[in-house]
C-alpha cells in the first residue's frame, strides 16, 4: 500500500489530524469553554484552553510545516467538531443507582450542631432542591428559592462546611467571592456556578436584601449575555445559594424571610471527616426519582418564617413599638383599639421625641403586619392594627 503523500493532503485535514493525535479536546457546556489535555497525559485533568495555550498550540502546528492560520486552528477548536461535555450530568451519572440505603444526607446535616429542631429536615429538602436545580428539568417555574444561613462567631468552620458540600469533580462550581452589587456578574454566575456562598451575609445592605437578592434567588432561568456573546439569552440557572454570618440580627425584610433558613450554631461544625459525596448525591437522586419533594410547602414556609423572626433586624421604631404597644389576639379586649401605622408612630414619637426616624411608614406598616399575633383590617384610607397601649 502506498503511503499517503502528506504534501498533497488538505492542510486543514493535516491540522485536525495533528491536533487530535497530540491533544484531547472537549467543550464544557456549563462554562462555555473549550478544555484540553495532552494525549500523552491521559491521567491528568482537562484544563481550560486559555489564550497562552492557544498560541502555543498554534505555533506547534505551524512548526510542523502545516500551512494554516491561527484562525483556521481557532475555527476548529471553537466549532461543534469538538465534543460537548456536561460535567454535572457526567458526575450525577456516576452516582445514579449506587445508593447503599443509609441516610448520608442526615449524617451531613448532623455535623452542624444547632438547637433548630427542624434543621435536618430543612437541609435535606434544600439539598434535594440543589440537585434538582443542577438537572435543569424542563418547565421549571421556580429555582431553588431558599438558602441556609449559618450563624456563629468566627472559627466555627462555616466556610469549610460550605466548600465541602461539593465533591472534588465539581469544586470548580463553588464560589464565595461574588460581589452582589455587580448585577451582570451575579446573573452570569448563576448559570455557570453550582453553589454560591454569600459569605458575611451581615455586610449586605437591607436595600440589597429586599430588592435584588430577594428577586434573583427564586429565578428558574437567567437572562444574561454569555462571555464574548453578542446578545442576551434565557440561560438555565444552575446555582443554589447558601450564606454565613457572624451576627444574629441580619434579616431586614420580614416578607422575604422565607428565602433563608437561619441556623445558629451551638458549637463548631464537625469537619473531621470528608463527606461521602458519591453516596450523598446517589441518595438525593434516588429520592428525587421516587418523588421526594424538593421544595418547601406552605406549612414549612410558615415554620421557617416563624423561626427566622429571631434573626430579624429590629429598627428603632419597632423596638419602641414593643415598649409602648402590644398586639392583641382577643377582639373583646376593651383596652385595645384600631390604629394605623401613622397613628402608632405618632404616639411613639410623642414619647421618645422628634429624633425618631423611619425609612417609610410603608416599611413600618409591613413590620407591624408581620408581628406575631397582630390583627389587621383594611379601612377606607389605610390598614389598621388591633393593639393595646402599655407602659
Amino acid at each position: 500500500m502506498n503511503e499517503r503523500n502528506t504534501n498533497t493532503v488538505n492542510p486543514i485535514v493535516r491540522m485536525i489530524d495533528y491536533l487530535n493525535s497530540h491533544y484531547a479536546f472537549r467543550y464544557n457546556c456549563i462554562t462555555s469553554c473549550t478544555e484540553y489535555r495532552a494525549t500523552a497525559s491521559a491521567a491528568e485533568s482537562f484544563v481550560p484552553l486559555d489564550p497562552r495555550s492557544r498560541r502555543r498550540i498554534t505555533l506547534e502546528v505551524q512548526r510542523e510545516g502545516i500551512e494554516v492560520s491561527k484562525n483556521d486552528i481557532a475555527n476548529y477548536i471553537d466549532s461543534d467538531y469538538i465534543r460537548s461535555f456536561d460535567p454535572i450530568g457526567n458526575y450525577l451519572a456516576q452516582c445514579e443507582g449506587v445508593w447503599d440505603g443509609h441516610d448520608h444526607i442526615a449524617d451531613l446535616a448532623a455535623t452542624v450542631h444547632t438547637d433548630a429542631p427542624l434543621w435536618k429536615q430543612w437541609f435535606k429538602t434544600w439539598l434535594l432542591a440543589m440537585v434538582s436545580q443542577w438537572q435543569n428539568t424542563p418547565g421549571r417555574v421556580y429555582g431553588n428559592s431558599v438558602a441556609p444561613l449559618l450563624i456563629s462567631p468566627q472559627g466555627f468552620n462555616k466556610s469549610t462546611f460550605c466548600r465541602r458540600l461539593l465533591p472534588e469533580e465539581l469544586k470548580w462550581g463553588y464560589t464565595d467571592s461574588l460581589d452582589l452589587g455587580q448585577r451582570r456578574q451575579v446573573m452570569l454566575a448563576m448559570t455557570q456556578q453550582l453553589l454560591i456562598n454569600i459569605d458575611e451575609f451581615n455586610q449586605i445592605s437591607p436595600r440589597l436584601q429586599q430588592g435584588f437578592l430577594k428577586n434573583i434567588i427564586q429565578l428558574p432561568t437567567v437572562k444574561a449575555k454569555r462571555p464574548y456573546g453578542d446578545r442576551q439569552e434565557d440561560l438555565p440557572r444552575r446555582a443554589s445559594f447558601i450564606a454565613t454570618s457572624n451576627m444574629t440580627d441580619i434579616l431586614a425584610d420580614p416578607s422575604g424571610n422565607r428565602r433563608f433558613i437561619g441556623i445558629e450554631l451551638t458549637e463548631p461544625i464537625d469537619v473531621s471527616r470528608m463527606p461521602n459525596h458519591r453516596q450523598i448525591f446517589a441518595q438525593a437522586l434516588q429520592m428525587l426519582r421516587h418523588g421526594e419533594r424538593s421544595w418547601f410547602n406552605k406549612a414549612e414556609t410558615q415554620q421557617i418564617m416563624q423561626w427566622n423572626r429571631r434573626y430579624e433586624i429590629l429598627e428603632p421604631a419597632e423596638q419602641y413599638f414593643r415598649m409602648f404597644f402590644t398586639p392583641v389576639d382577643n377582639y373583646d379586649d376593651k383596652a385595645a383599639e384600631w390604629l394605623s401605622a401613622a397613628e402608632i408612630f405618632d404616639v411613639i414619637k410623642q414619647k421618645v421625641g422628634t429624633s425618631l426616624k423611619v425609612t417609610s411608614l410603608m416599611s413600618f406598616g409591613r413590620k407591624l403586619a408581620n408581628m406575631d399575633g397582630m390583627r389587621r383590617k383594611r379601612s377606607e384610607m389605610c390598614a389598621k392594627y388591633w393593639v393595646k397601649r402599655v407602659g
